[in-house]
C-alpha cells in the first residue's frame, strides 16, 4: 500500500495536519520537507517554529534543514525523495536571497528548539523581581531530590505554624508518625507536581459528591461495557440454572444485572461464578460454587456457556475488572486524610518555591508551570500577543510524547488560531512508539487530537504505511506479533493503542530473520553466551544489544569483555560500578576522613598498593588507630610481610606530604595530586583516564558548591556512566535507541520483569470528561488500600502494560534485516508475568516446550573470588612543590573554582551587556555560586577587574557591537555532542569565533609570556571550533581569544 498520496498531502501549507508515522517511515524526512516548504512561503524564518523534545532530536533535525539547503547549491539529485527536498530547499535559498535573510550565513534564524525552550523563552520574559538574570534550572536528579527532600523536610516543620498544625500533624499520624516515610512520599509527589498541582486544587475536586460522581460514571462506562458483551453469551437458560445455586447471592440473580453503581455486587458475584482466582474462564464447578451432586443438570447448563467463552478474552477481561471497581461511598475518614494531605502538599510545594527563590534555581517542572501560567487561557498576556504575532506556522515532532503540562501549553500557544487565518499546526508521531511515560507523557492525547482536535483546530489525520528500514521478512514478522499483542480496541484513559500495520519498501527476496533462544529458569550465563556468539557472528554488521534494564548486562558485558569484543556502551556501565572509580571513591573518603578505617584498608588494597589480605587483618587488628599512621610504625610493620611492608611504606611516602599540606590547597587540587603520586598519568590507560577526569571535575563541582562530602559525590557519580569508545556492537536501553537503526538486533532478557513503580500518597487520575478520581495511600491501621486507591493503581499499570507493547514494538523495529529475541523461562517452564516474554508468549510457546527446562545452569553456580590486580612494581612518589618553590597564590589556587564561576557569572554579563555591577549583586552570585565568605571580598575584586579591563579594552566597541549576527553561548552539536562558542558574529562577511578566557596572569608572567601561554593552550580547541562551524556556514572564519586579565584580543590562526 503506497502512501506517497499522502506524503504529497502533508506538504499543503494551507492545512492543518496530525501525521502518524510508524518506524522506518522517513518521519524526520517529511518534517523536514514540511518545515522547509513553510520557510518558502513566510515573511520571516522566525515565523515558523518546528519544535521537539530533546536537544539531540533539535539538533538533527536543524542539521537536516542545514545539510539540505547546502545541498541545493549543487546539482539535482536522482532520487525522487531527495529531488522534492532539493526543490523545497532551492525555492528557500531563493526566498533567503530575496528578502536577505541570509540563512546559511545565519542559521540561528531557523527556529527549531526544545518545548522547554519555548517555556524558557515564555518565563524569561518574566523575571523574579529584584532579580537580574534568570534563574539557574537544577538539571541532576541529585540536585532536584535534595530541593524536594529540603521543602519536604520544612513542610514537617510547619507542624508548629499556626493553620497548618492540624493537616501536617494528622498526616504525620496517618503514616504511623514515620518522619523518613513522610519525606519520601512528599519528596515523590514533588518530582511529579506537573501531574496534580493544577487539578487537585480546582472548584470541587476535594468535594465528596463530586468524587462520588466520578466514581459512579466509571462503573457505570464499565459495566456499560461488560453488560454488551454478556447478552451475546448468557441466555435464559443460563439464569434458569442459577436459580437453584445454593449460594443466595448467586440463585437470586434472574437475569443480567443493570449497568450501574448498584448492579456491581451481582456483577461481582456472576464473576466470581464464571472465573477462577487467576482470573480465567472456569472448567469445572463444585459445591464450593453452589453447584452439589444434585444440581448435575444444572451445573451442566452453566459449564456449556463457559465452554463456549473459551475463547472470549476481552469479555474475560472486563468481567475481571468488576472486582476492581472504585468505591462509590467515601466515608468521612477518607475525605479527612484526602484533605489534609491535599493542604500538606500545598504547604510543600509552596517550600519548594521559597527555596527555588532563595537558591535563585527552578527545573524543569516549575519552567513549564510558570510558562502555562503566563499564558492563561482567559488572560491577554503580552507574551501570548507577541508569539501570536510571530508565529505563523507550528510544527511538532515526536508529538505522541507530549505530557498533559505541554500540551496545555501548546493548547494556549494556539487558542486563537482558527482554521482560514492560514496559520497552520503540523503534529508528527508515532503513539505505537511512546514510551515515556515515567516523564508524565501521555500517548492518549494524540488519540484526543485525533478524535476532537486541538483549541480551535481540527487537524487532517494522515496515516503513513511504508518503511523504509527493515526487510521485508520483518516487516511482516512485526505486523504477525503486534497485530496480536497490541488491542484492538483503543482507550485514551489507559493508553492503549491499535497496531497500525506497515509494508516494506525494498525486494521481497530479502534476507531477514527474527530467531528466538529459549533458556532454562535464570540460566543467565547460557544467555549471555548466546550474546556473544551472535556478536561474533556479525563482527562486520551494525550490531545492538538492546536491553530494558541495565542489570540485564551482568552477565553480558564481563563475557564480551573476556572475548575482547570491542563494544560500545552507550550510558549503560554506571561510573561507580567501575573498579579504578571505585579505587578513587576510596581514596577521596580516605582524604576526607583520615579515620574512615574502611576507606584506608580499600585504598591499601587497591592496584597502587596491592596488599594481600593477610596484611589488611593484621592491619585491621589494631581497631583503636588510625590506619595510615600504623603503616608508618616499625612496630606494625614487622608483622607484615615483607612485601606487604615495602608496599605501606611506598604508599606512606607517596601520600604524606600531601596530607601535610592539606591547608594550603584546594581539596580538588590534593586529591589530583595523590592520584599522580599512587598512578602517575603515564601509567594509566585511555579509558582510566576518562574515569579520572570525569570523577575530578564531580569532586570539583562538589567543593565549588560547598557540598564537598562523600554522600554529594556518590549521589553525582550515581548519575555518571563509564566513558566508551567508538564501536560499530553497541549496548543500549531500547530508550536510547529510539530513532536510530542497526543491521542485527539482540534483545536480551525478555523473561526478565521490570522493577515496580512506588506508591504514592495520593492517587489522582483525571479522566476524558475532565472528572477527577482521587483516593489517599492507606494509612497505619489499614491492611489493604481503598478499593478506589487499587482502582487507581490499576489503571496506572494497564498504562505501564500498554508502554510495555509499545517499548518492544521499539526494540524490535530497529533492525533492517535481523531480530535475535532471548529469554529465560519462568520455573514451570512458562513465560513470567510483566515480561516482554508473557506479551510474545502465544506467538512462540511451541518452542518452549522443546527446553529442557530443568537443566541446571552450572556456570550461574559458580562464583569466583575478584583477582587481585596491582603492580607488580611501587611507583616512586614525586617530590611535592615546597613553599620556596611554591606558585600557587590565590588566583591560581582557586583557578578551578574561576573556571566555574566566570564561565556562567562574566558570561551572563555580557549576554545582557552588563558591565558594571554593584557589591551587592556580585556578592549574592559569589554566594550562590559557592564561594565562602573569607573568599567574598578577594573574589569579588577579582570580579570587578575584568569587567572593568573589559570595559576600558580599545577594541570593546567592536566586539561588542550589536549586530544581527551575534550569538552568545551559542550551542552547536558535532558528533552527537553539544559543542557551546562563547561569542560568534559576522563582520565584513568574516565570521569571528571569539572564546573569553578569564584564567589570571601568574605574578612574575609578562603581558607578552600569558598570551604565548594562551594560545599555546588554545589553539587545537579553537580549530577544532572552525572545524564544526565551517560545516554551518560559508563564511571564511577567523578566531580569538578575549583575555580580560590583559585586556587582549588574541588572534589565533588555525
Amino acid at each position: 500500500m503506497d502512501d506517497q498520496a499522502q506524503r504529497i498531502e502533508a506538504l499543503d501549507t494551507s492545512c492543518s495536519f496530525l501525521i502518524q508515522a510508524p518506524a522506518g517511515s522517513g518521519k524526520t524526512e517529511l518534517l523536514t520537507q514540511r518545515y522547509l516548504k513553510l520557510l518558502s512561503i513566510s515573511d520571516s524564518p522566525e515565523s515558523v517554529l518546528a519544535m521537539t523534545f530533546t536537544k539531540k532530536a533539535v539538533s538533527e533535525l536543524k542539521a537536516r534543514v542545514i545539510d539540505a539547503l547546502k545541498s541545493a547549491q549543487g546539482d539535482r539529485p536522482d532520487l525522487a525523495h531527495k529531488q522534492i527536498t532539493y526543490d523545497l530547499a532551492s525555492a528557500v535559498l531563493a526566498r533567503s536571497e530575496a528578502f536577505d535573510w541570509y540563512l546559511l550565513e545565519m542559521p540561528q534564524r531557523l527556529k527549531i528548539s526544545t518545548i522547554d525552550g519555548l517555556s524558557n523563552l515564555i518565563t524569561s520574559r518574566y523575571p523574579q523581581p529584584g532579580t537580574w538574570i534568570n534563574k539557574k534550572i537544577i538539571t541532576q536528579t541529585w540536585q532536584q531530590e535534595a530541593i524536594y527532600l529540603q521543602a519536604a523536610k520544612q513542610t514537617l516543620l510547619s507542624i508548629d505554624v499556626e493553620g497548618f498544625t492540624q493537616s501536617v500533624s494528622q498526616t504525620l499520624l496517618y503514616l504511623d508518625n514515620n518522619v523518613n516515610r513522610f519525606y519520601q512520599l512528599i519528596t515523590y509527589m514533588l518530582s511529579k507536581r506537573d501531574q496534580w498541582l493544577n487539578k487537585l486544587y480546582i472548584k470541587d475536586a476535594l468535594d465528596v459528591q463530586s468524587l462520588k460522581d466520578s466514581a459512579a460514571n466509571i462503573i457505570t462506562q464499565h459495566l456499560e461495557r461488560v453488560l454488551a458483551s454478556a447478552k451475546i453469551h448468557f441466555e435464559a437458560d443460563f439464569f434458569t440454572a442459577l436459580s437453584d445455586n445454593t449460594q443466595a447471592d448467586i440463585s437470586t440473580i434472574e437475569n443480567l444485572p443493570e449497568a450501574t453503581p448498584a448492579g456491581l455486587p451481582q456483577w461481582k458475584y456472576l464473576a466470581d461464578l464464571c472465573l477462577t482466582g487467576k482470573g480465567e474462564w472456569r472448567k469445572t464447578l463444585t459445591k464450593k460454587n453452589g453447584f452439589p451432586a444434585e444440581l448435575k443438570a444444572q451445573k451442566k447448563v452453566v459449564l456449556e456457556v463457559l465452554k463456549g467463552l473459551s475463547g472470549q478474552t476481552e469479555f474475560m477481561l472486563l468481567l475481571n475488572e468488576v472486582n476492581t471497581m472504585p468505591d462509590v461511598d467515601f466515608d468521612t475518614a477518607q475525605m479527612i486524610a484526602l484533605k489534609n494531605i491535599a493542604q500538606v502538599l500545598k504547604i510543600a510545594v509552596a517550600q519548594l518555591n521559597v527555596l527555588f527563590d532563595e537558591q535563585q534555581s527552578t527545573d524543569f517542572i516549575q519552567v513549564a508551570l510558570d510558562a502555562d501560567q503566563a499564558l492563561v487561557e482567559h488572560e491577554t498576556t503580552d507574551i501570548a500577543l507577541f508569539l501570536d504575532y510571530k508565529i505563523q506556522h507550528l510544527l511538532i515532532d515526536e508529538f505522541q510524547d507530549t505530557s498533559s503540562t505541554q500540551f496545555a501549553l501548546i493548547e494556549k500557544l494556539i487558542i486563537n488560531w482558527q482554521k482560514d487565518d492560514a496559520k497552520t499546526l503540523f503534529l508528527v508521531g508515532d503513539p505505537m512508539q511512546s514510551i515515556y511515560l515515567f516523564r508524565q507523557s501521555q500517548v492518549g492525547l494524540f488519540l484526543q487530537v485525533k478524535e476532537v482536535g486541538i483549541a480551535n483546530l481540527h487537524p487532517t489525520f494522515l496515516k503513513l504505511t511504508t518503511n523504509f528500514r527493515s526487510d521485508q521478512v520483518i516487516v511482516e514478522e512485526n505486523n504477525k506479533y503486534f497485530s496480536s499483542i497490541f488491542p484492538q480496541i483503543e482507550n485514551a484513559q489507559v493508553g492503549a493503542i491499535s497496531y497500525s500495520t506497515s509494508v516494506a519498501n525494498g525486494a521481497a527476496d530479502q534476507q531477514g530473520k527474527v530467531e528466538f533462544h529459549p533458556f532454562a529458569h535464570k540460566a543467565y550465563v547460557q544467555e549471555a553466551q548466546q550474546v556473544l556468539s551472535i556478536v561474533q557472528q556479525n563482527l562486520d554488521k551494525s550490531v545492538a544489544i538492546l536491553i530494558r534494564n541495565r542489570s540485564h548486562l551482568n552477565e553480558i558485558v564481563p563475557m564480551l569483555k573476556a572475548a575482547d569484543i570491542v563494544f560500545e556502551a552507550l550510558k549503560t556501565a554506571p561510573l561507580n560500578k567501575e573498579s579504578f572509580a571505585r579505587d578513587l571513591i576510596s581514596l577521596t573518603r580516605g582524604l576526607l576522613d583520615l579515620g574512615d578505617k574502611l576507606a584506608w584498608l580499600a585504598i591499601l588494597r587497591a592496584p597502587w598498593c596491592g596488599l594481600l589480605l593477610e596484611d589488611i587483618l593484621q592491619l585491621s587488628k589494631h581497631s583503636d588507630k588510625i590506619i595510615f599512621e600504623l603503616i608508618y610504625e616499625p612496630s606494625v610493620l614487622k608483622d607484615l610481610t615483607k612485601d606487604g611492608s615495602t608496599r605501606a611504606q611506598s604508599l606512606y611516602a607517596s601520600l604524606t606530604t600531601i596530607i601535610d599540606n592539606y591547608s594550603r590547597f584546594s581539596f580538588v587540587q590534593m586529591l589530583e595530586f595523590a592520584i599522580e603520586q599512587l598512578c602517575p598519568q603515564q601509567s594509566l590507560s585511555e579509558h582510566k583516564t576518562m574515569i579520572k577526569r570525569q570523577f575530578l571535575n564531580v569532586v570539583h563541582e562538589c567543593e565549588v558548591l560547598g557540598q564537598l562530602n562523600i554522600k554529594t559525590i556518590n549521589q553525582q557519580l550515581d548519575e555518571l556512566y563509564a566513558p566508551s569508545i567508538s564501536s560499530n556492537i553497541k549496548i543500549m536501553t531500547i530508550h536510547q535507541a529510539k530513532g536510530l537503526e542497526f543491521d542485527v538486533v539482540i534483545i536480551p532478557g525478555l523473561g526478565r520483569a521490570p522493577r515496580a513503580n512506588q506508591s504514592a500518597i495520593i492517587h489522582l487520575h483525571e479522566f476524558s470528561d475532565r472528572s477527577l478520581l482521587l483516593a489517599p495511600i492507606k494509612s497505619y491501621q489499614q491492611t489493604k488500600p481503598s478499593h478506589t486507591y487499587r482502582y487507581l493503581q490499576k489503571v496506572e499499570s494497564k498504562q505501564g502494560h500498554f508502554e510495555s507493547m509499545r517499548l518492544l514494538y521499539v526494540a524490535m523495529t530497529r533492525a533492517k534485516s535481523n531480530i535475535h529475541l532471548l529469554a529465560t523461562l519462568s520455573k514451570s517452564g512458562k513465560a513470567s508475568e510483566n515480561t516482554f516474554l508473557k506479551l510474545l508468549e502465544p506467538a512462540l510457546k511451541h518452542q518452549f516446550e522443546v527446553l529442557d527446562n530443568t537443566a541446571k545452569d552450572e556456570a550461574a553456580d559458580l562464583i569466583e573470588a575478584p583477582k587481585l590486580e596491582r603492580y607488580q612494581t611501587m611507583l616512586s612518589a614525586n617530590p611535592i612543590v615546597t613553599d620556596a618553590h611554591e606558585t600557587i597564590e590565590f588566583n591560581n589556587s582557586i583557578n578551578m573554582g574561576y573556571k566555574s564561576l566566570l564561565g556562567t557569572f562574566i558570561h551572563q554579563c555580557l549576554e545582557i551587556d552588563v558591565f558594571e555591577l554593584s557589591n551587592s549583586i556580585i556578592d549574592v552570585r559569589l554566594l550562590e555560586l559557592g564561594f565562602s565568605l573569607e573568599n567574598l571580598a578577594h573574589a569579588r575584586v577579582h570580579i570587578v577587574q575584568l569587567l572593568k579591563n573589559t570595559r576600558q579594552d580599545v577594541n570593546f566597541d567592536w566586539l561588542f557591537k550589536h549586530r544581527q549576527s551575534t550569538q552568545v553561548e551559542a550551542e552547536f552539536m558535532h558528533q552527537g555532542k553539544s559543542v557551546i562558542i562563547d561569542r560568534l558574529f559576522i563582520d565584513d562577511n568574516i565570521l569571528w569565533v571569539v572564546d573569553f578566557k578569564t584564567a589570571d596572569r601568574s605574578a612574575d608572567e609578562t603581558d607578552e609570556i600569558y598570551v604565548k601561554r594562551q594560545q599555546i593552550k588554545h589553539t587545537k580547541q579553537l580549530k577544532f571550533y572552525k572545524e564544526v562551524l565551517s560545516h554551518v556556514y560559508n563564511n571564511e572564519i577567523k578566531c580569538a581569544l578575549y583575555c580580560p586579565a590583559v585586556s587582549q584580543l588574541i588572534e589565533i590562526k588555525v
